[in-house]
């Protein structure tokens, strides 16, 4: 498989699936401060700060704690000059499965097509004006509907190995980014005698985060969400899919098997790297972690997750030829 296929493949899964959790969490956002009474600096202008976006928008747009909610949405959703942007992204893994076409099966591709010109010719618009939250069900579960088309059309190979690993590092860098959205919003996290606001908001993050069936399912029954419960659930239950750890478990997994299936020695330095990082997560105990400073331990999990994924590009996508060289003789 040569290395320029192998990396769209890894940012094809990449931008489907920062589209589909971006999509769930300005839903559960719109919603939420529709019902809950916050201070204006708390509405939006957390989600503008964990994408990374607050220097861009306040140079385009201006200060997120100010200008109108409506701006603050159309940037995450339409604005071109917002590389993160909903739109963007879509344009993005469209443009990584063109160059693919012989790689991914038909059915994904007019999946993600018929999202593009969903959002491009016009219907998407209207939906957008008309009813926000259809809009943002369908965006969110036809990026679904992609990432399960690859998961039953593909062979189990290469190609689809390099896709779920672009996938899961995703995954776990957005699971993380959206725990920051709620320290922005209410500080950390603490044991018991929670406002009801921040009980909602602890709700509303499980939404956003797809887990809120699973966590009803592991956690008491009759009690109500719990902050640090939540937060431990969705930092380190390996077997949640979408907790950070369960994501980096199996980023490590599919990066074994293309270690073990490729070439010997490629990927060496991401699989250490990674491994570190789920060393360190398991090394504490989870509500401690919560309780001491949850905002240090996600900036952490964020850059270090981008960083594996600075590996993984180097060693297979991007390598330095004699530098690879060296190492596989």
């Amino acid at each position: 498989m040569i290395s320029r296929v192998a990396g769209s493949c890894f940012w094809l899964h990449r931008y489907v699936e920062r589209t589909e959790n971006l999509a769930r969490l300005v839903r559960v956002n719109r919603s939420f401060v529709l019902d809950v009474p916050l201070a204006d600096h708390d509405r939006w202008l957390p989600l503008i700060i964990v994408c990374g976006e607050r220097e861009r928008f306040a140079e385009l747009v201006g200060d997120a704690a100010t200008v109108p909610d409506q701006a603050v949405e159309d940037y995450l959703v339409w604005d071109v000059n917002n590389p993160v942007s909903l739109v963007e992204s879509v344009r993005w893994a469209r443009e990584n499965a063109r160059t693919t076409r012989e790689v991914i099966s038909l059915e994904m591709w007019e999946t993600l097509n018929d999202l593009w010109n969903y959002l491009k010719r016009g219907s998407g618009r209207r939906a957008y004006r008309a009813d926000r939250d259809a809009f943002y069900k369908r965006v969110k579960d036809q990026a679904d509907l992609f990432l399960g088309l690859a998961e039953s059309t593909l062979l189990d190979d290469e190609p689809l190995a390099f896709m779920r690993l672009g996938m899961w590092l995703e995954r776990a860098m957005q699971t993380a980014r959206m725990l920051d959205v709620k320290h922005h919003m209410l500080g950390p996290a603490r044991r018991g005698g929670e406002s009801p606001v921040e009980v909602a908001q602890w709700s509303a993050l499980l939404y956003s985060c797809g887990a809120a069936e699973a966590y009803a399912k592991r956690g008491p029954r009759s009690a109500a969400p719990q902050g640090v419960a939540i937060a431990s659930f969705l930092l380190g239950e390996p077997l949640l899919p979408r907790s950070v750890l369960g994501c980096l478990d199996r980023a490590a997994a599919t990066l074994t098997r293309l270690r073990e299936e490729g070439e010997s020695g490629l990927g060496g330095e991401a699989a250490a790297h990674l491994d570190a990082l789920r060393a360190r997560l398991r090394s504490r105990p989870l509500e401690e972690i919560v309780a001491g400073g949850i905002h240090a331990e996600l900036t952490h999990l964020i850059d270090e997750t981008s960083v594996v994924a600075g590996h993984v590009e180097r060693a297979y996508f991007d390598p330095d030829v004699e530098a690879q060289r060296a190492l596989l003789t």
